[in-house]
């Protein structure tokens, strides 16, 4: 995957871990959504953005506050669970910014699943869950729904911990085989 570093210095130092995610769509397009971003007076940023192209842009690093979900008004039951863990916290304190590029009426490109996916899979230090993925949505009740969206990310990286699995279980039984073969071939020897 194509990471591109491309820093935001609109952030905060926090010494809190990150724990879970929130997707936010850019309503905009690149170039204008990266200078966004990327611009002091916007005090905004995302730590990653998920390009319609599939390109990744690093913003701010994980161990920084990224200047987004700062709100919190009318959570869903599942935002409510996250906050509830860090009660005195923004949610941009302990959750990833995930931005997609991404107009109002459109959903995300088969590269931006893939892109993400990738990302989430190898880059972060904890694991995806029902619980742990959130969108905007879920903590400020007036933003754009990407349920449909959250609920294909976390079916493709579902997909993709069985296709590792079953890729690690026939490896097995392709090394107990060879082991078994190799021994029949001594004893007929």
């Amino acid at each position: 995957m194509k990471i591109i570093q491309s820093p935001s210095p609109n952030f905060s130092n926090s010494d809190i871990e990150l724990v879970g995610v929130t997707l936010h769509k850019t309503l905009g397009l690149m170039p204008w959504t990266l200078d966004w971003l990327q611009n002091p007076k916007s005090y905004s940023s995302a730590h990653v953005l998920f390009c319609r192209n599939g390109d990744i842009h690093e913003m701010v690093a994980h161990n920084k506050r990224a200047w987004g979900a700062g709100r919190v008004k009318n959570p869903s039951e599942r935002g409510k669970k996250m906050l509830d863990k860090h009660p005195k916290l923004k949610p941009g304190h302990f959750l990833l910014q995930a931005e997609y590029e991404c107009l109002l009426n459109q959903t995300f490109t088969s590269a931006q699943y893939k892109s993400s996916v990738w990302y989430y899979r190898n880059k972060l230090k904890f694991k995806l869950t029902e619980e742990n993925l959130l969108t905007h949505q879920d903590t400020c009740d007036y933003k754009s729904d990407l349920e449909k969206e959250r609920k294909q990310i976390l079916k493709r990286i579902k997909l993709r911990d069985a296709i590792k699995n079953l890729l690690l279980q026939l490896k097995i039984l392709l090394m107990q085989y060879i082991k078994r073969l190799n021994k029949s071939r001594k004893l007929s020897d």
